[in-house]
């Protein structure tokens, strides 16, 4: 059998402001799981892997460009590399550039984190299938109202810890203690 390797695209899902206001639920699971979304960043940062951002615009609650509640959480930081898709339907990959730009980068695997776990994670999972990339959840790495959520969405999609997603990209897991 041969071992194919991956080549994976890291998709950080709305990890924006305005999302904490709606659901008190959502702000304490994001305080949890903030270090290990900023982690899976800073690992496909240190191996040079494309990183891509979307951001939901959501005029019903106030989240639209231009905005404080647009904006990305403070501690996660967007770089002029970084590719940024701005969507407006759960799916990122619905009526947005999305597979092309993963493919362009020369991808076939997406690595997801972020909010909410039932929602816009678990429907861009599901994208991903719809594209041909193949798509991981980082355990530990996505938020929602309550934890049955997130133990839901990890029961029913694949997922990587942090340690292999370093192995896969060529770090020393030890680097960073990761769960």
């Amino acid at each position: 059998m041969r071992v194919v390797p991956i080549k994976p695209a890291l998709l950080v899902i709305d990890a924006q402001n305005g999302w904490l206001g709606l659901s008190e639920g959502l702000k304490k699971s994001v305080d949890e799981h903030i270090n290990n979304i900023n982690n899976a960043i800073l690992v496909f940062r240190r191996a040079g892997a494309p990183i891509i951002f979307t951001y939901h615009s959501y005029a019903n609650s106030g989240i639209v460009a231009g905005t404080k509640e647009f904006e990305l959480f403070p501690t996660v930081e967007v770089k002029k590399t970084d590719g940024v898709i701005v969507k407006t339907h759960q799916n990122a990959f619905n009526k947005t550039t999305l597979e092309s730009m993963i493919r362009d980068k020369g991808c076939d695997t997406v690595i997801i984190v972020g909010l909410s776990a039932l929602h816009c994670v678990l429907a861009t999972y599901f994208g991903a299938y719809d594209c041909d990339f193949a798509p991981y959840l980082v355990r530990g790495a996505v938020a929602a109202p309550d934890e049955e959520s997130i133990q839901m969405a990890e029961k029913i999609c694949d997922t990587l810890s942090l340690r292999a997603i370093a192995q896969i990209l060529n770090q020393d897991p030890q680097v960073m203690r990761m769960r």
